[in-house]
């Protein structure tokens, strides 16, 4: 969808001056007669308005497209939206920034800023240069302290732990998918060597595309897990009242896996973070598509606050922390972890990757059309969309001189949040009288 619409007027006289004025190749003859201009391609104009300057007719006009101005909601930015788009078609990093004149802060995640002091390493070496940065994450519980005996034989006794190669998982769990999408989705999946997170009662449509190892299961009643594949690392089951007997009920059928409780995040989340770090392997928080929780406060705020409370409490590195709701772009993903958060979800973004135009409605007159969308399509621009923000996110690790996305968690010294920078920049400031 071009952000720009470039018209041609019934006055324009074919001389072609247009078409030597354009670099980017918006205007072009008409293949089937070269006497005429074709109708601009809208889809490449960057609005330079070289074409409209050098036009002896004023023949030619540009304006901002309204379909494109419509687009998404909130967070979820036109830009944003048709970035996601071409990160999904090319899987290349996008370039930002030219012309620029927006503003340089926002709400969430849009008023914080990575320290970018290293940035010179990753430019002379490049993000597969030869320091190796490496984005893998662990999910499980680590235990407090390691024990040796007298031989230096270990006798702390280990948990599951599954190590990913991306710090991200793909989620399904909350997102209405067809069939065919939620097999494109595993397919993707199987390409980055991640987990997929989805209702228990989804797994029949899957058809064995990925194995069960790598399947997160969401239940809603612990029975559930009789039907489940015993090759399951990670279940997880919804935070309630009775959210203790279920984590029992679920370590009781399957020793051997992870539990995970997810939680809507809240104020009186606090009150249960101590009791839920030691008894559960991973905590996934939620919140809303716009990075919110039910009290308002963005994920930025409320992750921050969770993980100064965990650690405080000396329970931060027993436990996993999951992170969904609110990625709309690459950079926020680092921004997470940097909250406090061990690994994010995504779920949105991967409607959006399919063509989903995060309209504020979403009825039966959609005009994406995800449901005819074929599983290999899916596969293609979900793997295309991670891969881009894989590489993004080494570009800002190579940038802050990190070898390791693990080493990101909590480093909110390698961050600038504008509320402190307007502080340091003008606390004890004094107003002056005014001069007529």
């Amino acid at each position: 969808m071009p952000r720009f619409v470039v018209q041609r007027a019934a006055n324009c006289i074919n001389c072609g001056k247009c078409e030597r004025a354009c670099v980017y190749g918006a205007h072009k003859r008409e293949p089937t007669d070269p006497r005429e201009m074709a109708e601009p391609n809208s889809n490449l104009c960057k609005n330079c308005f070289r074409c409209v300057v050098d036009c002896p007719q004023r023949a030619l006009s540009i304006k901002v497209n309204e379909e494109y101005r419509a687009l998404g909601k909130d967070l979820w930015t036109p830009q944003r939206i048709t970035t996601i788009w071409n990160e999904a078609e090319s899987g290349a990093i996008p370039v930002l920034g030219a012309g620029y004149r927006g503003d340089f802060a926002g709400p969430g995640f849009d008023a914080m800023w990575t320290d970018m002091s290293e940035i010179v390493r990753p430019t002379r070496d490049g993000i597969h240069g030869r320091e190796s940065i490496s984005t893998n994450v662990d999910i499980g519980r680590k235990p407090p302290l390691l024990s040796f005996d007298g031989k230096g034989k270990l006798l702390t006794t280990m948990g599951v732990m599954i190590d990913l190669p991306v710090p991200f998982l793909l989620d399904v769990s909350r997102l209405n998918v067809t069939s065919n999408i939620l097999r494109g989705m595993a397919a993707a999946v199987r390409d980055l060597g991640t987990l997929l997170v989805l209702r228990a009662d989804s797994i029949n449509y899957l058809d064995g595309t990925i194995p069960a190892g790598m399947m997160v299961p969401v239940i809603t009643n612990v029975r559930d897990m009789d039907r489940i594949s015993g090759e399951v690392r990670l279940v997880e089951v919804e935070h309630s009242s009775a959210w203790r007997a279920d984590v029992q009920g679920l370590r009781d059928r399957r020793p051997g896996s992870l539990v995970g409780v997810r939680v809507r995040s809240s104020t009186e989340l606090e009150f249960e973070l101590d009791d839920l770090a030691r008894e559960v392997d991973v905590l996934h928080v939620l919140f809303d598509e716009n990075g919110r929780d039910g009290d308002g406060t963005y994920v930025r705020d409320s992750l921050r606050a969770a993980h100064r409370h965990l650690v405080s409490s000396g329970l931060r590195d027993q436990i996993t922390i999951l992170s969904s709701g609110g990625l709309a772009a690459a950079e926020m993903v680092p921004k997470s972890i940097i909250c406090g958060a061990d690994a994010v979800t995504l779920e949105t973004a991967l409607l959006v990757a399919l063509g989903c135009r995060a309209c504020s409605t979403c009825n039966e007159d959609c005009p994406s059309d995800l449901e005819g969308s074929p599983g290999d399509y899916v596969q293609h621009r979900v793997t295309n969309l991670c891969s881009s923000w894989r590489d993004q996110i080494l570009e800002m690790l190579g940038a802050m001189g990190i070898r390791d996305v693990r080493r990101l968690r909590g480093e909110t010294g390698r961050a600038i949040f504008q509320e402190d920078a307007h502080r340091d920049a003008f606390q004890g400031i004094e107003g002056g009288e005014r001069i007529e």
